[in-house]
């Protein structure tokens, strides 16, 4: 019994015993970063930031920033900068209660704010170790970010109008016949064994088949227009030679010396002394031109190999 009425007296110290004044610091970080939003107008502000010896703090930004100074950079053992963030991480030298002030510039469009970080050393377990920065936005930013995304919308629906409209254009025979690229003759092939080559790489062509599509050339329909042929060559490649080979490009050339662009598509590379490799060529020229004996001049990639091949036929 007597010890009850000392528990009583020290129960009542303490209930009577002043609070002590709490740090004007932000509050501790509990794991999920704080958020700091800039005061909207402020050309220059200031925020205090906590940081400990070998604890890396990251400040993000929603707008791009940039690092004007530190101070007492030399303590710090790690200071990366990136458009929209900054990671830091000081030494042991810092001490308990140092003050260092990091100015940065936020930008936003053609406006920048000034923001003074003045970083506070504290016990580990007081330390900041992530601080989300928020750009107080202006009337006339905010009208701009809206123009941007109207931007940005009228963008997406024009992209997806000419997506819709490429998706109805018909395709296979249909697609030939809507542009007028094949005639009442439909399509004539015509096998060959081989090409000679003539000069370049060394390349063999086999098993080629040829196609031809004779139309109409552009113009007054109810005028004489020149007939067209689209042609296109079918051809199994095989490399002799000591590197691979890509046909990046494609002609078909003509004995009198005219030349007209193919486009071209190839299965694969073709490595050395491997299997043979499908190569695909299509153009269009005058069907005289067409039905004559052409060369076939293929390329790599920056033309700096080539190989061409005769007796081309498109019978």
């Amino acid at each position: 019994m007597p010890a009850l009425p000392a528990a009583l007296a020290v129960l009542a110290l303490l209930a009577s015993a002043p609070v002590t004044a709490q740090s004007g610091l932000p509050p501790a970080d509990t794991g999920g970063g704080r958020h700091l939003v800039l005061s909207a107008g402020a050309p220059v502000q200031e925020h205090e930031v906590r940081i400990s010896a070998n604890t890396s703090l990251a400040l993000l930004f929603d707008a791009r920033v940039q690092l004007l100074r530190l101070e007492g950079r030399e303590h710090f053992r790690r200071v990366t900068e990136s458009e929209d963030s900054l990671l830091l991480m000081a030494s042991r030298e810092l001490t308990l209660g140092q003050r260092l002030r990091m100015p940065v510039r936020v930008l936003e469009g053609t406006a920048s704010t000034r923001v003074d970080f003045i970083l506070v050393v504290v016990p580990p377990a007081q330390a900041e170790r992530q601080v989300e920065v928020y750009h107080a936005r202006s009337p006339e930013s905010d009208q701009e970010l809206a123009r941007e995304e109207r931007e940005k919308a009228r963008q997406c629906q024009a992209e997806l109008a000419r997506e819709r409209a490429e998706r109805k254009q018909p395709g296979g025979l249909t697609a030939l016949i809507v542009a007028k690229k094949i005639g009442e003759e439909g399509v004539v092939t015509h096998r060959m064994k081989r090409l000679p080559q003539l000069t370049g790489e060394q390349l063999t062509a086999w098993r080629l088949i040829s196609y031809r599509t004779t139309s109409q050339g552009p113009g007054d329909p109810g005028m004489q227009q020149p007939r067209l042929a689209r042609v296109a060559l079918e051809l199994s490649l095989s490399n002799e030679s000591a590197r691979s080979w890509l046909t990046a490009g494609a002609e078909l050339v003509s004995a009198s010396g005219a030349r007209w662009n193919a486009t071209v598509w190839q299965e694969a590379p073709v490595e050395p002394n491997a299997r043979m490799q499908r190569v695909v060529v299509e153009a269009e020229l005058p069907e005289t031109e067409a039905r004559g004996i052409l060369q076939l001049e293929l390329w790599d990639e920056g033309r700096t190999r080539s190989v061409t091949f005769g007796g081309v036929s498109f019978q």
